[in-house]
């Protein structure tokens, strides 16, 4: 079964040459420009892993990770940020919230998708994990 990823980024172009590469990669790629396509999405499907590369000021990105964690604690979430509006403020921030990581753009396509595949393995270890805890 394929890893189901959304991409959460306003540059349509970008969206279409990452989601191009990934499904090479055996992903199973849903796409948003906005928040609010986002939040419709993740409440529609079960993502595995998001790559949110909302563009502007990190409250906003914040904001989204925050209404990702609330409807889907499980989720694992990579920010992609471009260097220029990279902090590390806003990466601690995002960190405490639960991203699983923060990539600085132009990233790599390996490390990307080495990083995607961790999060998925974190994911369905912390899946697991809770199951077990409740069943204890």
């Amino acid at each position: 079964m394929a890893l189901k990823l959304l991409i959460v980024h306003p540059d349509e172009l970008f969206r279409k040459h990452l989601s191009d590469r990934l499904r090479v990669e055996n992903c199973r790629v849903f796409e948003a420009a906005q928040a609010a396509e986002a939040s419709d999405i993740i409440q529609r499907d079960s993502m595995d892993v998001v790559l949110l590369g909302i563009g502007g000021p990190h409250p906003n990105r914040l904001s989204l990770l925050k209404m990702i964690k609330g409807i889907s604690p499980y989720l694992e979430v990579i920010l992609l940020t471009e260097a220029e509006e990279h902090s590390f403020k806003g990466t601690i921030q995002a960190m405490r919230l639960g991203a699983f990581d923060d990539l600085l753009l132009p990233v790599d396509i390996q490390t990307l998708l080495l990083r995607i595949r961790e999060a998925f393995k974190r994911k369905k270890e912390r899946i697991k994990k809770s199951h077990h805890e409740q069943f204890r």
